[in-house]
């Protein structure tokens, strides 16, 4: 390999790619294939919040920013596709889901990855030309030819080199689409975005490839990257090529209402307005502005931090057969250079973010050099040490490490939140999500037994996406340090097992949390069945009796979660009684109508009130061969450990769908004993805790959900609006939003868990 200096300078758009193709080679009707109202949800809207300013969130060092954004993920997009078939192979055989759930990166390759990526940002990244870059480039290169002749992730990526034009623009895409989904979870953008054009030299040798970046005004976030060809992008649609590029950047950020600036060389004779009308963001057209070019020994802070949105000039890497220097036209190098700067342009940013009021300004340069000596994770590679770019917000000192007089309030304060109390970032109208999962997490007995080194072992051994995922989440909630982390992960897995959730519409919260805890009972009923058989592969002996209700059928979430309902059902006519059963998860509770308010006690006693089957619901009595009208009276039979109900707040009134807003007074302490079936003897099952609330706050087509959670180690309830956490007092946790309620048998005690 040798380098050379890959320059993005800023440009205007083309004239032939603001026109329309008048044919379409291949199929004339393929643009049929474009959905106009893809983000216009008949069901749910988009959440739409207006910010005043972007917000971010904090993390320790730089190091860790970079491999919040450059995760495992990121790597398997690039590994998942090298394993593939070479050039003129099926794409779509070739990259499925399958594939990509079945690919996974190890730790070896993750490390060569990061070493590999270290090696290579040594030199830095410049704002502005750069023009010396490449000499520097040369001669640091120098001594690492070894380090990189021996490392496979390289052998991988040459591999991508030798698929067609297709292939690499696909790869890199979905490398794109992985990091945006990174970015948001870190960074919320402000309202004043811009749509920036750019072209790829290698010094002055041109790219056939082209960049477009989303970008933050106010601070120079990239929120979106997207690398196309202009010619293939007018082989596959009519539509202008500024209109799908402009399209697929502002796609994740639909119904936010931006101000999103564009070019005037894309003005299209006004149409370009008009195209993205119905996208929730405002597009305006501003005047070609030639800036000059920002001098890097500028004391502003403010345009120091967005010098790059000017281009810039940073290191890259080509194979030493390629005698033109240019890469032989490919695309595909120059735009995995291209993206990785943009990563460490945005984590330039977040830190720079994070550490105001420090008083000390950091230079990209200077920033990703030392960036750079931090990320190798190979024992073999020695890199240069520089001072560490800690967060004046947060440093990492070991709580072990605190002096013996200090109070247990200042060691919670040096670590950051309390154990169990971790917000959880925003990915997109994910709050259904978060809220649902904060309470879990604040469920002892299930966050004890997931984390507990036996089950942790055996998730180890089966192949159980779902609970694993959790675990992991659990464990950075209750045994981490930061005061937020970003649940990509667990989302991307839920998506994955759950496609109904795979989009960025807001969803019921009481919906998932009945898929989900079916998906973790189900991953769990094969460590359960794994546990009941003996290395042969036999059932255990001990075991033998009890094969069919060990196999599998009962978990942690069965357990606690599950109850039964009984129906005594009785014939008006010959007075024959019947019984029957039905197990349950969540208890949806219809609320009283034309009421302003109401307690629970009322709720639960409309479930459970006696009915008459009449009409139409007539059941079929076994004696008299006729439909009758029948009583129906349903209770309790088996309480479960934990009660979680529904308040059905979505109905209709009319023929119109509508949000109930009564106010539902429930109490801290619930009584069950009015509800028991005859069978149920011990009045202790009729005492109920709450511990946890997820409260909706807007209408039907719009909201956004909330939780409230009890902490069983601090013993206070804590307020989670995604990642912003703050402590709430007992008597505030009351509240006519309240959507679905936890309650437990016994209260909580501290939780017993390991490393905690």
């Amino acid at each position: 390999m040798k380098a050379k200096a890959l320059s993005v300078k800023e440009c205007t758009w083309m004239s032939e790619e603001c026109h329309p193709v008048d044919e379409l080679a291949g199929d004339a009707g393929r643009d049929g294939l474009c959905l106009p109202n893809i983000f216009k949800s008949k069901r749910v809207k988009p959440l739409t919040r207006k910010h005043s300013g972007p917000t971010h969130h904090i993390y320790h060092t730089a190091r860790e920013l970079l491999l919040e954004l450059l995760d495992r993920g990121a790597v398997r997009q690039l590994i998942r596709r090298a394993a593939g078939p070479k050039a003129g192979a099926n794409r779509a055989a070739s990259y499925g889901p399958g594939r990509e759930q079945s690919a996974d990166v190890s730790e070896e390759e993750y490390t060569e990855a990061l070493t590999w990526f270290s090696v290579v940002l040594q030199s830095g990244l410049s704002a502005g030309d750069g023009c010396s870059l490449g000499s520097e480039l040369t001669l640091n290169l120098d001594g690492w030819q070894a380090v990189l002749k021996r490392n496979s992730f390289q052998d991988k990526l040459l591999s991508l080199t030798r698929l067609e034009d297709g292939d690499k623009l696909e790869a890199l895409s979905a490398l794109c689409g992985h990091l945006t989904r990174r970015c948001q979870a870190l960074y919320t953008p402000g309202q004043n975005l811009a749509v920036k054009k750019y072209r790829l030299s290698y010094q002055e040798a041109p790219c056939p490839l082209h960049a477009a970046l989303l970008c933050d005004l106010s601070s120079g976030f990239v929120c979106n990257v997207h690398l196309y060809c202009p010619e293939q992008l007018q082989r596959q649609s009519r539509k202008p090529v500024v209109g799908q590029v402009v399209e697929h950047l502002l796609r994740p950020f639909c119904g936010h209402r931006h101000l999103v600036q564009l070019d005037r060389s894309a003005w299209m004779e006004g149409r370009v307005t008009d195209i993205f009308s119905g996208f929730g963001v405002k597009v305006n057209v501003v005047p070609t502005v030639k800036r000059p070019v920002t001098d890097p020994t500028v004391t502003d802070p403010a345009s120091q931090l967005v010098a790059h949105l000017q281009g810039w000039t940073g290191p890259a890497l080509l194979p030493q057969s390629d005698p033109k220097g240019s890469a032989g036209g490919d695309v595909f190098l120059p735009g995995l250079w291209a993206t990785l700067h943009t990563v460490c342009i945005n984590t330039f940013v977040l830190h720079s973010l994070q550490s105001r009021g420090s008083g000390r300004r950091v230079q990209l340069r200077e920033f990703t050099r030392t960036l750079a000596s931090q990320l190798a994770k190979d024992a073999s590679v020695t890199v240069p040490v520089l001072p560490q770019l800690n967060s004046n917000s947060h440093h990492e000192t070991s709580v072990a490490n605190l002096p013996e007089q200090r109070t247990h309030t200042e060691i919670e304060k040096a670590r950051g939140n309390a154990p169990g109390v971790c917000g959880l970032d925003n990915s997109g109208n994910s709050c259904y999500l978060n809220a649902v999962l904060q309470c879990l997490c604040s469920t002892v007995p299930l966050v004890e037994h997931l984390l507990s080194q036996d089950t942790r072992r055996e998730l180890a051994r089966c192949k159980c996406r779902v609970a694993d995922v959790f675990v992991r989440l659990l464990e950075e909630m209750w045994t981490g340090r930061s005061s937020s982390c970003a649940p990509v992960e667990a989302r991307s897995v839920l998506c994955s097992v759950l496609p109904q959730f795979n989009n960025y519409s807001q969803q019921d919260a009481q919906e998932l949390l009945l898929f989900f805890l079916n998906a973790l009972h189900d991953n769990l009923k094969k460590v359960a069945k794994r546990q009941t058989r003996s290395p042969n592969g036999r059932p255990r002996r001990d075991h033998r009796r009890n094969c069919d209700a060990a196999a599998g059928r009962s978990t942690i979430v069965s357990r606690l979660f599950e109850g039964q309902l009984s129906y005594v059902t009785l014939c008006v006519h010959c007075d024959l009684q019947t019984h029957s059963t039905q197990s349950f998860t969540v208890l949806s509770l219809a609320i009283p109508t034309d009421v302003i308010k109401c307690s629970m006690q009322e709720c639960l006693s409309l479930f459970f009130e006696q009915t008459v089957l009449t009409g139409g619901e007539r059941m079929l009595c076994s004696v008299c061969g006729l439909r009758r009208e029948t009583t129906v009276l349903t209770r309790l039979d088996k309480p479960p450990e934990i009660l979680i109900l529904h308040l059905k707040r979505f109905g209709c009134k009319g023929k119109n769908q509508v949000k109930l807003r009564t106010n539902v007074v429930f109490p801290m302490k619930l009584d069950l004993s009015p509800f028991l079936s005859s069978s149920v003897q011990n009045t202790s099952h009729s005492s109920y805790h709450l511990y946890a609330v997820v409260n909706h706050a807007g209408h039907l087509n719009m909201g956004h959900y909330t939780a409230l959670c009890h902490n069983a180690l601090t013993r206070t309830w804590h307020c989670f609006d995604d990642s912003a956490v703050r402590e709430v007092q007992d008597g505030l946790v009351q509240s006519p939003n309240a959507y679905l309620l936890f309650y437990s048998r016994k209260p909580f005690q501290k939780p017993g868990i390991h490393g905690l």
